[in-house]
């Protein structure tokens, strides 16, 4: 947490009390303790001086007795012992005094001079060791030396009786002296003490003043913090901080939690906040992204506009053992210090229903433009031919619908269900393309991915079939709407109907023999090779349309075509005309730079041949490579290196007929499923026919279809 100004100051304020208590306490306590211990030494040389002072009239007074002892000739050894020792005991405590630094000089230098006039006289006194006495048989005298000790004596004591008074009262100045200095300095600690206790009781009260000023703000602080404890519980979004190293700071938001599935943040690195919930090019855009953001050149409203993380899309673990997708939004703020960027503040916002919702707003959009294309392109349709289309969708889809009712217990039988419900599908979508029925081939294509997702699971169960089935309801009454506007189109072309009455599509298909104007039974096949040819031109020129390419498409003998091979001529040629328009015909520029013309030719020709009848289709296009077919079927896993390097070309190009093959890596809604061609041998298989292919890379493609005598064809449901 930042602090203010003001609260710095007042921090600095309440340390710097501190600060100054201890040390007014440590001054106080240093000088005093200096103080106590003057005064303790004043104190033991005051009580020295004392001693001393008795010291002249003790001299003085032994004396007095040693020379008494010795004029009744009395034994005198011990007083002169006890006089030696006063005179030392007195020149240790006086040696005392001298040393001393805060005495008047001029007083020691008296005293000193005093006491050493008593040297001369008390000196010889001292020096004697010899026996004063003679003793004979008429008693005892004074020796010699006697004499003369009595004489020293008798003179040291009158000496000393003399000044001692002059030598107790200059000690006495001296103590005096000493005493004044020592009250002085007892005065001085008491004021010492005594102004220390007050320094540190206004500092105390100063700290406290500060220390109850910084609790009030701390419990501001607190409550602040608490706040924001609250706010960052409560907000929806994903707040954190970046530092320098692009980890985590110790603060986020709850949120956080509920959108990425994890609780500890602190620290985490933000590539790792990521990884394995995005592919990793976005993971590595984002992480240059997040870097961009540090410079300091970079303008922040520039980066916003360059944010590739605005809608971002992750996986997630949905706490059921699978994942799901979510949609996220990054938003990240530079956060300013004095040394530049500090922080980078990101946000995260949940945008999956947003996200969601736009999509159905623009599926909803889709619907209406298709629903819109739909009936313009049904205004120029004939209706006969969409009923038709319609009758063999619904009977297509009700196959449908029986294949994912067929019960199927283990994978494989899952995965052969997927592969009838591929085929079925990709008919559907061709024809309805063809139509240009868009709406109907666009929901085909979505039940198509579906089946896709369900082909890429490694394991199938019956509850993966259920979003198939949901759609494919939605598909019929899909079918049922569009059939309802049919209806209502052929009733306002053929003019206004008696009041209250309607038609159905079904009964448009009948034309009856005797209805004035139907055409006859020789007429039909004739009209039906007409709509046949003219759907087909008009996918050819939508097919060129949607893939930026020019197309010719030459169709003969479509009315040679019976009845029972219709449908499979139909779907075979609506087949292999996407995939000219997607895989053969180059872009214009392409066959220019071959020398070829800028417009892709495509042949169909239907005849009856010896055996039956044949249809040839053949584009002028690039031609198949057998060596990119077989790469293709290695991406695929159909084929494995080895397999497909042992083909030989011809089976190198009947790789297109097997089911799931393709060369595209992306699928759209003309090719990439690798279903078509499968779904076209099977169907000229199922009337016995056969189908070849022949090719020269960079020219050509042919596919040939033989097909046996009408009559001679199985009956097929």
């Amino acid at each position: 947490m930042q602090l203010s100004g003001t609260d710095r100051n007042r921090r600095f304020l309440a340390a710097g009390a501190a600060v100054a208590v201890v040390a007014v306490m440590a001054l106080v306590l240093i000088a005093g303790f200096r103080l106590a211990t003057r005064i303790r030494a004043s104190v033991s040389a005051l009580q020295t001086t004392s001693v001393l002072q008795t010291y002249p009239a003790v001299i003085s007074q032994q004396l007095a007795a040693l020379r008494g002892q010795l004029d009744t000739l009395e034994y005198s050894g011990r007083v002169h012992g006890e006089l030696a020792a006063t005179v030392a005991d007195f020149n240790k405590d006086f040696a005392t005094i001298e040393r001393r630094h805060d005495l008047d000089p001029a007083a020691i230098h008296r005293a000193q001079t005093l006491w050493r006039s008593y040297q001369p006289a008390l000196a010889p006194v001292l020096a004697f060791s010899g026996e004063p006495y003679d003793d004979t048989d008429t008693g005892s005298s004074l020796s010699s030396s006697g004499r003369v000790y009595y004489d020293q004596v008798r003179r040291a004591a009158i000496f000393a009786a003399e000044n001692a008074t002059v030598l107790h009262r200059q000690l006495a100045i001296l103590s005096a002296s000493l005493q004044a200095r020592t009250s002085a300095a007892a005065a001085r600690l008491r004021t010492l003490l005594f102004v220390g206790v007050l320094t540190v009781l206004a500092l105390a009260m100063a700290a406290l003043y500060l220390q109850l000023a910084r609790g009030r703000h701390e419990r501001a602080a607190r409550e602040a913090q608490e706040q924001t404890r609250d706010i960052l519980k409560t907000v929806r979004e994903g707040f954190f901080l970046l530092d320098a190293d692009y980890r985590i700071g110790s603060v986020w938001s709850e949120a956080l939690t509920r959108l990425f599935g994890r609780s500890d943040f602190a620290g985490l690195d933000f590539e790792e906040l990521l990884r394995n919930k995005v592919s990793p090019e976005t993971l590595a855009t984002a992480v240059k992204y997040i870097k961009l953001l540090w410079g300091e050149r970079a303008r922040e409203s520039l980066m916003k506009s360059i944010n590739p993380l605005g809608q971002l899309e992750v996986s997630m673990d949905n706490g059921r053992g699978g994942r799901e997708s979510r949609y996220l939004q990054f938003d990240f703020h530079r956060v300013m210090g004095p040394k530049g960027v500090k922080h980078v503040l990101c946000a995260v916002g949940d945008i999956t229903s947003n996200v969601l919702l736009a999509r159905e707003l623009q599926e909803a959009q889709e619907n209406a433009h298709s629903q819109l294309d739909m009936m313009v392109g049904m205004l120029h349709a004939d209706p006969l031919q969409v009923s038709t289309f319609l009758d063999s969708a619904s009977a297509g889809l009700k196959h449908v619908n029986t294949i994912l009712k067929e019960p199927a217990r283990t994978d494989a039988e899952f995965r052969k269900k997927l592969a009838g419900l591929s085929r079925e599908l990709h008919s559907i979508k061709g024809e309805a393309s063809a139509l240009n029925l868009m709406s109907i081939a666009q929901r085909v294509h979505h039940l198509e991915d579906m089946v896709g997702e369900l082909k890429g699971k490694s394991e199938l169960t019956g509850n993966d079939f259920l979003p198939v089935v949901l759609k494919l309801d939605e598909l019929l009454a899909h079918l049922r709407g569009v059939r309802e506007m049919t209806a209502r189109l052929v009733t306002l072309k053929d003019g206004s109907p008696e009041p209250g009455a309607t038609m159905s599509v079904p009964q448009l298909r009948v034309v009856p023999t005797e209805q004035p104007g139907a055409p006859s039974a020789t007429e039909r096949p004739a009209r039906a090779a007409g709509d046949l040819a003219t759907m087909l031109q008009q996918l050819a020129a939508k097919l060129a349309q949607d893939h930026g390419k020019r197309i010719t498409l030459t169709l003969s003998g479509l009315a040679e075509v019976p009845d029972a091979y219709l449908a499979t001529v139909k779907d075979c040629v609506i087949q292999m005309l996407r995939n000219a328009a997607v895989h053969g015909i180059e872009p214009s520029e392409a066959r220019r730079a071959t020398a070829k013309p800028e417009v892709g030719e495509v042949r169909v020709d239907f005849h009856r041949s010896e055996k039956g009848y044949e249809l040839l289709f053949q584009d002028d296009g690039a031609g198949l490579s057998p060596e990119a077919l077989k790469r293709a079927a290695v991406r695929k896993n159909i084929l494995t290196g080895e397999e497909a390097a042992a083909l030989d070309n011809r089976a190198a190009l009947a790789l297109i007929f097997r089911p799931g093959f393709s060369t595209r890596e992306e699928v759209s809604m003309d090719a990439g499923r690798g279903v078509g061609m499968d779904v076209i041998a099977r169907a000229v298989y199922a009337l016995g026919g056969k189908i070849g292919v022949s090719t020269n890379p960079g020219r050509f493609t042919r596919f040939k279809i033989a097909l046996p005598e009408a009559r001679q064809a199985p009956a097929v449901a």
